[in-house]
């Protein structure tokens, strides 16, 4: 264990997933960010769009699959409880 920050080491697959995860989050943003997308205000007054949504459900997806004893905090749809003691 690192002393310095106290953080268990790095779990290479763990690593592996959350670098092939981002990548494909990115790929769906790159995907809308020059096409014709749909967005609202939320109850807090800022704007949501629907590759907001459309990333965070892809995430959300692929977290629950992969680690579905984990919690989960997303921007748009909040909290998810979990049993492992990870968010």
């Amino acid at each position: 264990m690192d002393h310095a920050f106290d953080v268990p080491p790095t779990d290479r697959e763990l690593l592996d997933f959350a670098v092939g995860l981002a990548t494909r989050a990115g790929q769906v943003s790159a995907q809308g960010f020059f096409g014709e997308w749909g967005s609202r205000r939320k109850e807090d007054g800022t704007e949501v769009t629907e590759i907001d949504l459309a990333v965070e459900e892809l995430v959300r997806n692929e977290l629950a699959r992969h680690m579905p004893e984990d919690g989960i905090y997303g921007e748009e749809k909040g909290s998810t409880a979990g049993v492992s003691g990870r968010r």
